[in-house]
């Protein structure tokens, strides 16, 4: 894949770009924070922390579950079909309510 861009087979898809990641619910696996780039309305507005900082702000942030480490090494993340997970509770407030999804 191309940084920015998915590659030709992911035409129609959902895209995104990868912000960061961190240890996974339980330990298992990664939640991988991405800003959802051409299907606005699966993310919300977002300021973000990492490391007790503000990393940024994003118009359309999401977190995918990742619990097998899938998607390491990926800048953007291309997906067609994804379950909706329930939104982050109980973590760093400043994250509290944002959309979790699993891409299948």
């Amino acid at each position: 894949m191309l940084l920015g861009s998915c590659a030709d087979s992911c035409d129609g898809s959902i895209e995104t770009t990868v912000l960061y990641a961190k240890p996974g619910p339980k330990a298992v696996g990664r939640s991988i924070y991405v800003n959802v780039v051409n299907k606005p309305d699966l993310g919300v507005k977002q300021s973000l922390m990492y490391e007790g900082k503000e990393f940024g702000t994003f118009e359309h942030v999401v977190i995918i579950n990742d619990p097998t480490n899938r998607f390491a090494s990926n800048r953007t993340i291309c997906f067609s079909k994804f379950r909706q997970e329930a939104a982050t509770t109980g973590g760093d407030l400043t994250e509290e309510g944002l959309p979790v999804i699993t891409v299948e």
